[in-house]
């Protein structure tokens, strides 16, 4: 959320169209409700600011990346198949063709598929502190 309230903050960084739409993202991500509307509304943002804001996207996609996944069913029956999301696309649907393709590398044959976009559960005290110590 830092990094969209920078682009809030500075003059001329975003239209008003822009601004309403980074208003509504930043709701989205502080309230983590509606994954897949926040990611529309990402890849939206990332269309028409991208290229006059690289890095402050490049820094929202890698927090999308490490925040979200894709909770695939290859049938209404399955077991749910978590799949990271990788935002290398533009456009919501391609973000979902990659995520089922991978669903697809993993050898299931898919004859209903489901997916959904999904935050991520935050780890554990516990989890994060092995991580931590590990990195040290």
């Amino acid at each position: 959320m830092e990094v969209i309230d920078e682009l809030l903050c500075h003059a001329g960084a975003a239209n008003g169209e822009e601004t309403d739409l980074l208003l509504e993202l930043r709701w989205k991500l502080r309230h983590r409700e509606d994954p897949e509307g926040m990611l529309r509304l990402f890849c939206e943002l990332r269309r028409r600011m991208e290229q006059r804001h690289y890095l402050a996207f490049f820094r929202i996609r890698r927090w999308l990346e490490n925040h979200l996944m894709a909770a695939v069913q290859i049938c209404p029956a399955a077991d749910v198949h978590e799949i990271p999301v990788r935002l290398d696309h533009y456009c919501v649907e391609a973000v979902r063709r990659v995520c089922l393709c991978a669903a697809l590398g993993r050898g299931a044959v898919q004859i209903a598929p489901r997916l959904r976009f999904a935050y991520r559960a935050p780890a554990s005290a516990a989890v994060e502190r092995e991580l931590a110590a590990v990195a040290s």
